[in-house]
């Protein structure tokens, strides 16, 4: 049975993801040897990982990506078996395989059923014969027929090939197999003699379950190849066959009985034998057969998008109808609509934890950036992560990784000093960087902190007067200076020795997390490190609010960083610069009114008291002034129109039950305004 067209690429798209999951994994098995040494589990699950892949590449006559898998595969082979020492040399080319593997698997899966463009055949040409120089071989792979294995035993008897009985277990079928393909593919291993299908355990017509699978096959391959490898070739179903693998001697058939008197090698993956030890001619039964179940299930992003949005729809909805039950007063229906909100708000957060994903995956990537950029700088760098648990939106850990790349590229080549220097300031020789993530006040936070030679404010001032940032005369916190680094225009191509492409690029970052109405904040001091702090919101789609008035706009607080409600004390004559403070129960807590902060030009509706809303963002807790407080929302966020899009302290937008739009409050940038007229009101 052969794939079409459209059956092959579903195909290889399923095997693609498969194969980065594994490579990822691979990723991570070498960059653990690197640092804490070779051991049985992390060289096996490098080895796996190749071997894996040769075998579904195989199935799938994705033969470019086999031949090369196939040479990785061999060496990796002899070192688990301690016939070659691993070295540092290694783990590097092995780290450039894992790229490679990985770019013939998306070109397979982009480009199914063509051939390799020239640029990754010189690649895989270039790499295989490094490989080959660890093993000691320099003789490319045969392409015609077989393949020598690098583990085969001297042992081994020499034959001319092998006679193969393999009967299929029925559930095969079921878990997404052909056995076809593995008949195919023992072809690619040598020249198939005869190949036979045994039909003794096919039912009569009228009772076959087309589910299930009745094959067995008998196959003699003339092949200079070992057992293994024949063995690896089921590698996939061993639990789920009865496989017999002997010698084949070309033109003279033996027969099993002088097999076994003679003692030769039998592999039978399954309880089913005879006393005497022959393989049982039968299928495994119903019983006995093996069935597949897996826990998880991949399903396309934009299906996970899909439904969030339409949840979102119905939140909208669902307000609106909460609306309408109040207005009729009645009982019974309000009771029904409390109980559909119930089960709404269950479904809610059900379909966001599908899309709430660990963001250690995303720190784990950065082992290998820190191995590859250490390697190109000749620093020795300790990377430090803590908090890989913590969850947060897919569609935020997509978008984040790119600021992140950049600001510990940054760290690297421009943070931490060389070991040269560090030993002769009294530094440990190996440099440190710490990714760190936790939820806070309802947001993510992600620490970037090096330990190296921290920003200069003295520097960064001058450029920033060099460019035109600043007026020379201007007085600006450490803060201020540190946040300039962040502005466009803001570049250190003199090679400041101290900066040196420290704010390269960081405009972008500090947009790109604006984007996603997050903030960023630099802390630092010279010859002690750099601390990056970024604080995210935990989703972009649906988030609990608390919904008040000002005039006649509602606005929405995100709910997690609500603390409490208090009165507007009616004694409030304490200003400064035009931000107010209140004193809450002996503290003293700085307010903000909305009404002046957004201009709200309509009058009070109600004389009754204003309310102090006190938030808190970071370590910053603060007072919102309101007139009305209406109570907690689940609030759909809907992005704003490009107009206003500009307009500070707005994040967003979402639809009340009455159809009205209300704005979403962007706390963590009211902060940062509180902040600078907390500095300017000090400087008098």
């Amino acid at each position: 049975m052969f794939f079409s067209d459209d059956q092959l690429k579903e195909v290889i798209a399923e095997f693609k993801d498969e194969a980065i999951d594994l490579l990822n994994g691979m990723e991570t098995a070498l960059l653990e040897i690197q640092e804490h040494g070779v051991s049985k589990d992390r060289i096996n699950a490098v080895f796996r990982a190749a071997h894996t892949i040769k075998g579904s590449g195989g199935m799938l006559k994705l033969d470019k990506l086999v031949e090369f898998t196939h040479i990785a595969e061999n060496l990796l082979d002899d070192i688990r078996n301690d016939k070659i020492a691993f070295t540092d040399d290694m783990i590097t080319t092995f780290l450039k395989c894992k790229d490679h593997m990985q770019n013939l698997v998306l070109f397979y899966a982009t480009h199914a059923g063509q051939d390799l463009d020239e640029k990754l055949k010189t690649i895989s040409a270039f790499l295989m014969d490094e490989l080959r120089q660890f093993s000691g071989v320099h003789t490319p792979l045969s392409s015609s027929k077989g393949k020598k294995e690098s583990d085969s035993s001297a042992t081994q008897p020499k034959v001319s090939g092998w006679d193969i009985r393999v009967t299929f277990g029925k559930e095969l079928l079921l878990v997404g197999m052909d056995p076809s393909n593995f008949i195919r593919f023992l072809a690619s291993l040598g020249e198939v003699v005869s190949v036979h299908t045994e039909l003794e355990n096919i039912k009569p017509l009228s009772t076959i379950d087309p589910t299930k699978c009745y094959i067995a096959s008998h196959v003699k391959l003339l092949t200079d190849v070992s057992q293994k490898e024949i063995e690896d070739v089921f590698e996939f179903i061993k639990d789920d066959i009865v496989l017999s693998i002997k010698p084949y001697g070309g033109d003279e058939d033996t027969s099993e009985e002088e097999i076994d008197d003679e003692g030769e090698t039998e592999s039978v993956n399954s309880p089913s034998t005879l006393p005497n030890g022959n393989l049982t001619p039968v299928i495994p039964s119903e019983e006995q057969s093996i069935s597949i179940i897996s826990n998880t299930l991949r399903v396309d992003s934009d299906k996970i998008d899909a439904l969030i949005n339409l949840i979102g729809e119905m939140v909208i909805a669902n307000a609106n109808v909460i609306q309408k039950s109040s207005e009729l007063n009645n009982d019974d229906l309000i009771e029904s609509v409390s109980i559909v909100s119930h089960m709404l708000e269950e479904i809610r957060e059900g379909a966001m934890k599908i899309r709430m994903v660990q963001i250690g995956e995303t720190f784990n990537r950065f082992k290998r950036i820190v191995h590859d950029v250490s390697k190109k700088l000749g620093k020795d760098v300790e990377l430090v992560i803590s908090g890989g648990e913590t969850e947060m939106d897919k569609t935020i850990v997509e978008k984040i990784s790119d600021p992140l790349v950049h600001i510990v590229r940054n760290a690297m080549d421009h943070g931490l000093e060389s070991t040269n220097d560090r030993i002769a300031i009294g530094k440990k020789p190996k440099g440190r960087i710490e990714l760190n993530a936790f939820h806070d006040a309802g947001m993510i936070v992600i620490e970037i902190v090096d330990d190296g030679r921290g920003l200069n404010e003295e520097k960064i001032f001058a450029k920033a007067v060099e460019k035109g940032l600043i007026d020379p005369n201007a007085k600006l916190s450490q803060k201020e200076i540190f946040s300039l680094i962040l502005e466009p225009g803001f570049s250190t191509a003199d090679q400041i020795t101290d900066l040196s492409g420290r704010g390269v690029g960081m405009d972008v970052v500090k947009r790109n997390i604006q984007a996603l109405r997050g903030t960023i904040d630099i802390k630092s001091a010279k010859g002690v490190g750099t601390t990056f702090t970024i604080r995210l919101p935990l989703t972009l789609a649906i988030i609990d609010g608390f919904l008040v008035r000002v005039g006649r706009t509602h606005y929405v607080i995100p709910l997690d960083m609500v603390l409490e409600c208090v009165e507007l004390p009616e004694n409030n004559d304490e200003k400064m610069s035009g931000n107010d403070y209140i004193n809450l129960r002996g503290t003293i807590l700085p307010v903000l009114s909305l009404r002046n902060f957004f201009d709200e030009k309509a009058q009070k509706i109600s004389n009754d008291k204003e309310n102090v809303v006190v938030v808190q963002s970071g370590e910053v807790k603060f007072g919102l002034i309101v007139e009305e407080l209406l109570g907690e929302f689940q609030t759909v966020i809907k992005p704003l129109g490009k107009i206003y899009r500009g307009v500070k302290g707005i994040g967003g937008s979402t639809i009340l039950g009455s159809g009205e739009v209300a704005l979403i409050v962007d706390v963590p940038m009211l902060n940062n305004t509180i902040g600078a007229m907390s500095h300017y009101a000090e400087k008098g």
